[in-house]
């Protein structure tokens, strides 16, 4: 996104958007699809009386089973399979992470970029003439380019794994994947404080920010400080850039990490502040003065909306966006600021199709969380905030949703055709809160409440703001069945269920201990550029792993470095899949299954794919560190002390999703998510793309 930002600026200054004439539709079908919500789980709380719309639906003849889940069992995939109706071996999305075969690196699974092309330097400036283009990576047409253009209607109200958006004649608001104004996945978050228990400190998440408050007036405090926008990457630091790249080269990556930040701070874009309390009523107001606007909210509330601005490239061209805060203390001062979002009435980058929806949808809710992962998980799991915080957001996000899904509802009264929802929030607290219910968890807090629930009770609380949520989406459609005499097929989906998530593999320092994996002389444990950088023996390893549910060959005429042919890498995977099946964490299992890749995988994508998928058993998964794929030196199994407590990268017939037909539909098959896209294309009389892998379940 950083590299294209200006160039798209520019090109939307020079030319004009057009659009079709409306479409329309006699049919009526409302998809909701609730990330998380597992099947077992749900009809729990049905039973307990906790969901009384769903209990209602059941009663009326509703039925709900198990959904087949992706391999592996992540979001991005899950989703990805829904979106494109195949597997991942059509769609070429396998992973949150995906490895850079070329230096053994990572890059992005949802989004690649090109270079930068032709540039002209201007007054200490690097302008793009062309490149920097981001796109999707998936490699099979959405239902909703589909769909639309065969004129049928579709609102898709967020998508995960669906940024940056494809062109088509459907209204499309992207989630997961989708970054704040600054470019970050989950967004960067800002701490303002004096409390003496947080250091400042800056993660690629969030921003810690120690303030001193001023008090000599004791009816209005005062403390100023600073909200980062996205970096001017058109400064020139080509000197920096011979620098950085000449330490790399020597080896001295503790030196190219140093130049590293002084390009950073070259280009550097902020955005002074004042926080301001105002004590002269019964209790504390905060008013936070950004650049003349101003963000006003109660102690343990939060402000409105408040608009922002960032000038880059020499103060020619101003970056819109919206933050709003939230009053946590007076005394020691503390305010959260979210992270910085698009302006949706003039985004820098595309964040819906069309470009004007945006801006329509900010008409009617006013301004709104634009960023995917929109809940402050990687907040929480910092400690920048406190459970009540991380809570108290995530509830500000699904009434944000719930919003959506009336403005969305409106839509399909006027035009019929689909509607898509989304709701990530019942899987963020999932992720977040089991360890306050879970007693067997190594991460254990004090007890403690919010909004009168016991946090040990918070996840019934969100499965019954869910059921909120149904009653209300229900009771539209019941009304826009009476106004338009007919039926409308509501379904009601998950991506995956969910577990305890207690233990966790650090991969790659089993396949060292195993000899798969080669340290290089002298090396213990991978450094800042993991893999990619120069402490493994790439010439005796014949397996690494990257990502959180695989691990990949390295294959002659594949990987760069690769040493292993494709006769040996068959005998290769099954002696790795014997020692991992024969794994044990003291009594319990640590896999369920293994798969290679070609048993689970087929299409034209089966080459990227990790070799072995990685079925793991309740309780454990993958570490973080396999993400970026490190050597940690730790030890193989450890305990996962964190509050991301709960999680799904396990075997997927151990956390499968749910699947409701509201409308009581006998489906002819055990359900798999490919499967309700095919089902969409048939209520619709759509011609379904070719080699389409799902099948229509009614």
């Amino acid at each position: 996104m950083k590299t294209s930002l200006l160039l798209f600026v520019a090109s939307c200054t020079l030319f004009g958007a057009c659009s079709d004439a409306e479409l329309s539709s006699e049919k009526r079908v409302v998809v909701f699809g609730v990330d998380g919500l597992d099947p077992e789980m749900l009809q729990e709380r049905i039973d307990s009386g906790m969901m009384p719309n769903f209990a209602k639906a059941i009663a009326g003849g509703s039925k709900l089973q198990s959904l087949q889940t992706s391999w592996p069992p992540q979001s991005p995939v899950a989703w990805s399979n829904f979106i494109s109706g195949v597997n991942p071996g059509k769609h070429g999305l396998y992973d949150f992470i995906h490895v850079n075969r070329d230096d053994y690196g990572i890059k992005s699974s949802m989004v690649e970029t090109d270079e930068v092309g032709m540039e002209m330097t201007l007054f200490g400036y690097n302008v793009p003439l062309s490149g920097g283009d981001s796109r999707s990576t998936r490699k099979f047409p959405a239902f909703w380019e589909v769909m639309s253009e065969q004129g049928v209607p579709v609102y898709v109200h967020r998508m995960p794994a669906s940024y940056p958006l494809t062109e088509s004649k459907a209204v499309v608001f992207p989630d997961m994947g989708t970054p704040d104004l600054v470019g970050a996945l989950s967004g960067v978050a800002y701490l303002f404080t004096e409390d003496e228990e947080q250091t400042a400190r800056v993660s690629d998440s969030y921003r810690v920010e120690r303030i001193k408050m001023k008090r000599r007036n004791e009816n209005l405090w005062k403390a100023s400080s600073r909200i980062y926008g996205p970096a001017d990457t058109m400064i020139n630091v080509d000197d920096f850039l011979e620098e950085q790249h000449a330490a790399e080269a020597a080896g001295d990556f503790a030196a190219a990490n140093k130049v590293a930040k002084k390009i950073e701070r070259e280009q550097e874009v902020f955005t002074a502040i004042d926080l301001m309390v105002d004590n002269t009523g019964d209790s504390p107001v905060l008013a936070v003065d950004v650049d003349g606007a101003y963000a006003i909210a109660g102690l343990g509330e939060w402000s409105n909306w408040v608009p922002i601005e960032f000038v880059m490239l020499g103060g020619l061209v101003p970056v819109p966006g919206y933050t709003r805060f939230r009053f946590i203390s007076a005394e020691p001062f503390e305010a959260y600021a979210v992270p910085v979002q698009f302006d949706p009435w003039a985004p820098v980058s595309p964040i819906s199709t069309p470009d004007e929806a945006a801006g329509e949808l900010a008409d009617a809710i006013g301004p709104y969380f634009t960023q995917g992962f929109a809940d402050a998980y990687k907040a929480y799991k910092g400690h920048v905030l406190d459970t009540s915080g991380f809570i108290n957001e995530s509830d500000m996000v699904l009434e944000e949703r719930t919003k959506m899904m009336h403005y969305g509802l409106d839509q399909i009264d006027e035009t019929g055709g689909l509607l898509f929802l989304y709701a990530g929030s019942l899987d963020m607290r999932c992720h977040m809160l089991w360890h306050t219910s879970d007693a067997e968890h190594p991460h254990q807090e004090g007890p403690g409440e919010y909004d009168g629930v016991p946090y040990d009770k918070q996840i019934d609380r969100v499965y019954a703001q869910i059921d909120t949520m149904f009653g209300e989406l229900m009771a539209r459609v019941g009304e826009l069945e009476k106004e338009h005499g007919e039926e409308i097929e509501v379904i009601v989906m998950s991506d995956h269920g969910f577990a305890p998530f207690r233990r966790k593999m650090h991969v790659n320092d089993w396949l060292v201990q195993e000899g798969y994996l080669v340290m290089a002389e002298g090396k213990t444990k991978t450094g800042a550029h993991g893999l990619a950088g120069d402490e493994i023996d790439w010439s005796k390893s014949k397996a690494y792993a990257v990502g959180f549910n695989g691990i990949i060959i390295n294959r002659q005429d594949r990987e760069s470095q690769g040493i292993v042919s494709d006769s040996e890498a068959v005998a290769l995977m099954a002696e790795m899949t014997s020692k991992l099946m024969a794994m044990r964490d003291e009594d319990h299992k640590v896999f369920t299954t293994i798969k290679r890749a070609d048993e689970v995988f087929s299409g034209e994508q089966l080459a990227q794919a990790p070799d072995l998928q990685l079925g793991f058993n309740i309780g454990y998964g993958a570490s973080d560190e396999c993400a970026t794929g490190a050597v940690t030196g730790e030890g193989v199994i450890v305990d996962n002390d964190s509050r991301w407590s709960g999680s799904h990268l396990m075997d997927p017939e151990l956390v499968r999703g749910t699947i409701v037909s509201v409308n009581g539909r006998d489906l002819v098959k055990d359900p798999a998510l490919e499967d309700i896209t095919a089902t969409l294309y048939k209520l619709f009389a759509v011609e379904a793309p070719e080699n389409l892998d799902g099948v229509p379940l009614f």
